[in-house]
């Protein structure tokens, strides 16, 4: 992103940056509900890419950064911090502000709470946060990764250099990729409002006039943003990675992130009321109703950016929110075939993933043919017929991937409807349960247990409950 990209931004409020974003379709328009500044006064803004925190409770066996969090803030840059939910410490004060001022940081952003309010003022330094309080951070929570995607709320996230900015309004997170289209459309409401004032302050203004003006001042963003209705062509590749299938971007030939979800859907061929996706590439269950995005990453631990997305059958849900174990083994062999990472050795090839959903690292090995991913081998794996090239997945560190924890629980062992379950989050969650629990074998076929209808509703209401329990759902509706 140009720098005079960012300081054609400086002249627009975050007023005038949301309403740019939510024309854009960006979720949320880039709000960070409930984020007001404390300091040092009214009238500041701030405005500069971000460097990202993400923090977890005390006891959580996620990784530690190698410095103090402090230390990584950067000249020009401004902190973004996200603290897990109802803790009620602080995670930033007045020492961490003397030091990140030292530094060259703008200001800290934390979704979470803040304290020392006026030694903050007193160095004007400044600082946004969700509320105070008077307790320190040590005993409840701590740093675990640096510049890694954190996601505030449904498919808003912010990643690293993603431009934060900050005013007495609140704070807006505009995705990098589209600063230039915020500011062209900024730029077009400010010259419309200022017509606008104009008219507003005439001692004799028409209302047709004013209607005139309103009607105009549509119209310019309605034909800066309008979706053109004929069709285009995308390059993809169709790729079964594991016992699923999907469809994989270049994220290079795909257009900004706010339009993916409508393009996915019509790939996809969701929603289907009847179920099929008949009118695109998907199967009609969730193994088959997936797309993966892959790009060069900026990430300084990986050589590529791998985002995925479950799709809806019968609804128009795109989800974010976790990475697929099956299809990353396809991620490293698309990478290579677009020509986005180089083979070590002719022979084989290892690629190092940054998951963004989840901000993981997976590691990929596989065999090489004459410059390109081999297609073919001898390996073999349960529920897929003959055998193909072997693939090896190393993931760093998958604890906690989804919901900061191991043990999401925080048990060992639960118990839902009877049956006695583990609940797990390493690089997915997932529930585990005996099978002599449910009085059934072991090595069930697909067929016997889609024909044990008894055995799938336990299943899934076991499935449910722990969702529930876990925090990724809020109901067993879900």
């Amino acid at each position: 992103m140009a720098s005079q990209a960012l300081q054609s931004l400086k002249r627009f409020t975050t007023c005038d940056i949301g309403d740019a974003l939510v024309k854009l379709k960006h979720p949320y328009g880039g709000f960070l509900d409930g984020l007001k500044m404390f300091s040092p006064n009214p009238g500041t803004s701030i405005y500069g890419p971000a460097v990202t925190v993400k923090m977890v409770e005390t006891n959580s066996p996620s990784p530690s950064p190698p410095v103090h969090f402090a230390d990584a803030n950067k000249e020009g840059h401004i902190m973004y911090i996200q603290r897990p939910k109802g803790l009620p410490s602080a995670c930033w004060g007045g020492l961490m502000s003397t030091r990140a001022q030292k530094l060259g940081a703008l200001g800290v952003i934390i979704d979470g709470r803040m304290r020392d309010t006026q030694e903050h003022r007193d160095i004007q330094f400044p600082v946004f946060a969700r509320g105070t309080s008077v307790l320190g951070s040590n005993t409840f929570t701590r740093a675990s990764e640096i510049n890694v995607p954190l996601q505030f709320c449904g498919d808003l996230w912010i990643h690293p250099n993603d431009i934060m900015v900050g005013d007495e309004n609140g704070v807006v997170a505009v995705p990098s990729s589209l600063v230039e289209q915020v500011v062209e459309l900024c730029q077009d409401r400010f010259e419309i409002d200022e017509k606008t004032f104009a008219a507003l302050r005439a001692e004799k203004q028409s209302v047709s006039d004013m209607l005139k003006i309103t009607f105009q001042r549509r119209a310019v963003f309605k034909d800066t943003v309008r979706f053109l209705s004929k069709q285009h062509s995308l390059p993809a590749a169709y790729y079964r990675g594991g016992t699923s299938r999907a469809v994989i971007f270049n994220q290079a030939h795909l257009p900004p992130r706010s339009e993916w979800d409508d393009i996915f859907r019509g790939v996809i061929g969701s929603p289907d009321p009847y179920g099929r996706q008949l009118d695109g590439l998907g199967g009609g269950i969730s193994s088959l109703s997936k797309v993966c995005v892959v790009g060069k990453s900026i990430h300084p631990d990986a050589d590529v950016d791998y985002t995925f997305a479950s799709l809806g059958i019968k609804n128009t849900d795109v989800d974010y929110s976790s990475n697929c174990g099956n299809m990353i083994s396809a991620i490293g062999p698309f990478a290579l075939d677009q020509n986005l990472v180089s083979a070590q050795t002719p022979d084989s090839a290892t690629v190092r993933i940054h998951d963004t959903n989840t901000g993981k690292i997976i590691t990929a090995t596989f065999p090489v043919v004459e410059g390109e991913a081999a297609s073919t081998g001898n390996f073999a794996i349960d529920g897929v017929a003959g055998t193909g090239a072997r693939i090896q997945l190393d993931f760093v560190n998958p604890s906690g991937s989804v919901t900061g924890k191991m043990l999401p629980t925080d048990n060992i062992k639960d118990e839902f409807d009877g049956v006695q379950a583990t609940c797990i989050d390493v690089a997915n969650p997932c529930v585990f349960v005996q099978s002599t629990s449910l009085g059934v074998r072991g090595d069930l076929t697909p067929d016997e247990i889609t024909a044990h209808v008894d055995l799938l509703q336990r299943l899934d209401s076991i499935r449910r409950q722990a969702g529930v329990k876990m925090g990724i759902a809020k109901t067993t509706d879900l």
